[in-house]
């Protein structure tokens, strides 16, 4: 456990204040600087200003997303809005810049060559080759949008809505352990809330379809409507700064460096994706609108708040998989454990919880050695609580880079808190989430190697949820979950008879629920790719649900005031499923198990360990002996599942 003393705001300030002045300081000498221009005169200096950003950019977006003082978060905002400011204008340094350009690249390792290349490119595509007026309007839209970003995420991190039902039997259908902790208030109603503890297992096992609708109408209506106005302003501000920037529009920019290397691309994968689930998808809705008959003889469709509900009906209808025989067997604390465990004998780490001084006592801290060696830190914060993000994601609070300085990688999520809910019991679907999060903390420390502040990330953003997805896989094979599912009254190992049916019910709805997802996607291109000035955001929502998503949608709803990667991912949440063909390439190695130890540490070293050294495809050519494809993605997608 972490002892937490909150850091005061002054002494969060004068500690990014000062890294602020050591950054200024090393771009007012590298202004000046006259020929020879080289790596120790050019980039090595370089790399020590962007590692002081990175720190204060790390540090004030972790903290105004979790810290549980209202004055702290607001400080931290200030502080990214500095960063982001003076990144702005040292990206459009022309004399640093051409500085950058003069250097020979024969004299430069294969490394310090990347590094120096996508450097003089991202400051291209920040605008230094443009004339002195137009680079003004991009740094002036460029703070504007902090802001307006700024205020979106805060708003949805902070929104919680919830209903209150006045009758138990509204609780029909939960597990007991659910049941439990929702006791009637002192006016003798039910108190549901928008946080994932409350809102997953409700829409999955609520038999009350009214109460289902109600929840989920409540929850994609928060941060309405203040959101589709910041979103307005954020759209407009992207399209404007992309036409600045030599763009036709935000998607084209956001696209150009990943993968895709366009949105025509993008939008390319995403019909491709759609249409391997066309088949499956077809079967699956046949299904899952019979199941809602049996209810409902009227039923010839499904609702968005029906779908996790139905698809739980039908598991346990056709497969005898019924996923709260789950639940007594996943313990937080256990799967906490168990992660670690997993990780620690697939990667060769070992985690020691150590003492330290954080934001919050509930905060977990463990030093991390890898190979024998020290390798960094991460931190677990994994509780809902006032004023923190509200979804689940990996921060750094610090930057792994090589000779400099270790990492220190961050969880954050929402999951039920033993000192509240006794016993803090997860759906399968949380575990799941919990693994593909730590998928994302290993890759943060086995980059924390890599020299070059500029490559501590792989480059492609559209590839870096390969990792993460790629580790989800473990949860669901018997000889990983009997290591740690125990039930959680009787101490017995989970059954594997109940495994198999799991895993024989888990192929339904597959081809649903990534329809659902490429929805998600088509929602953040087409809001990206289009002139936002006559843009309907909710029309375009409900449009795209008619094209993509296999549900209906809740008239009066606003899913995108809170879909909060249209703030972060912008144009790219089609990263998800494009991510997902590598990860599932990547899973073709282990032809000997998923326990293969020679195959877990060629992954560790050959996809996490380089970080942005290399181009992502290169990454997966290294791993795989060839290009990755889309034919193991599209199997999984199969109608047979196979």
């Amino acid at each position: 456990m972490t002892t937490a003393i909150p850091p005061a705001v002054d002494d969060l300030v004068a500690r990014n204040r000062a890294r602020l002045e050591r950054a200024a300081e090393i771009q007012r000498r590298l202004e000046r600087a006259q020929p020879p221009f080289n790596k120790d005169t050019v980039l090595e200096p370089l790399n020590e200003l962007m590692l002081e950003l990175a720190n204060i950019g790390s540090e004030s977006s972790l903290l105004s997303e979790v810290h549980p003082e209202l004055g702290v978060r607001e400080a931290a905002e200030r502080l990214a809005q500095d960063a982001e400011k003076f990144g702005t204008n040292l990206a459009q340094s022309r004399p640093i810049y051409d500085a950058l350009g003069a250097i020979n690249a024969r004299d430069l390792d294969p490394t310090a060559l990347r590094a120096l290349t996508l450097t003089r490119q991202d400051m291209k595509r920040s605008g230094v080759e443009l004339d002195e007026a137009t680079r003004e309007r991009v740094r002036a839209i460029r703070e504007e949008l902090v802001l307006i970003e700024q205020e979106f995420a805060r708003n949805y991190r902070n929104d919680v809505g919830a209903i209150e039902l006045t009758d138990v039997s509204e609780l029909a259908g939960l597990p007991a352990d659910y049941v439990q902790a929702h006791q009637p208030g002192p006016d003798g109603k039910i108190r549901v809330t928008t946080n994932y503890p409350d809102l997953i297992p409700f829409q999955a096992y609520a038999k009350s379809g009214r109460a289902r609708r109600q929840l989920s109408f409540v929850n994609l209506n928060r941060c309405v409507p203040r959101n589709l106005e910041l979103l307005k302003q954020m759209l407009a501000k992207r399209h404007q700064l992309a036409g600045l920037l030599g763009y036709k529009n935000w998607a084209d920019y956001a696209t150009e460096d990943k993968m895709t290397g366009s949105a025509k691309a993008a939008w390319e994968f995403v019909e491709k994706a759609y249409d391997a689930t066309r088949a499956g998808s077809k079967a699956e809705m046949v299904d899952l609108i019979a199941a809602r008959r049996a209810d409902d003889t009227t039923a010839n469709d499904l609702g968005s708040w029906d779908l996790s509900y139905y698809v739980e009906k039908v598991k346990r209808e056709r497969f005898n998989y019924d996923s709260r025989e789950m639940r007594p067997y996943f313990e937080y604390r256990a799967v906490r454990q168990a992660i670690l465990d997993l990780n620690s004998e697939l990667f060769n780490i070992e985690f020691r919880p150590v003492q330290v001084e954080l934001w919050h006592p509930s905060v977990e801290t463990f030093e991390v050695i890898v190979d024998g060696e020290p390798r960094g830190r991460i931190s677990l914060d994994m509780f809902p609580r006032e004023g923190k993000y509200k979804h689940a994601a990996c921060f750094t609070l610090r930057r792994g880079v090589g000779g400099k300085q270790e990492p220190h990688g961050v969880l954050v999520c929402n999951f039920p808190d033993p000192s509240v809910n006794k016993p803090a019991l997860m759906n399968h679907s949380e575990v799941v989430t919990y693994f593909h999060e730590f998928g994302h903390l290993i890759h943060v420390i086995m980059e924390g190697r890599v020299p070059w502040v500029r490559l501590t990330r792989v480059n492609e953003w559209d590839f870096i949820e390969a990792p993460s997805q790629f580790l989800e896989e473990w949860i669901y094979d018997y000889d990983v979950l009997r290591r740690f599912a125990k039930h959680i009254e009787t101490g017995a190992a989970i059954p594997e008879a109940l495994v198999k049916r799991m895993r024989e019910a888990r192929d339904f709805a597959r081809a649903v629920l990534v329809q659902r997802q490429l929805w998600l996607a088509s929602i953040s291109l087409y809001l990206h790719d289009k002139d936002p000035k006559e843009l309907d955001t909710t029309k375009v929502v409900f449009d795209l649900a008619e094209k993509y998503s296999p549900t209906k949608q809740d008239p009066g709803t606003h899913l995108e005031a809170s879909f909060g990667h249209l703030e972060g991912y912008t144009a790219l949440y089609y990263t998800y499923q494009l991510s997902l063909t590598v990860a599932k390439d990547l899973h073709t190695k282990f032809t000997n198990g998923l326990m293969d130890m020679t195959q877990a540490k060629r992954y560790r070293d050959l996809i996490l360990a380089p970080g942005g050294t290399k181009p992502a495809r290169e990454l997966a050519r290294d791993f795989l002996g060839r290009d990755f494809n889309f034919e193991a993605y599209r199997k999984w997608l199969s109608p047979a599942g196979s």
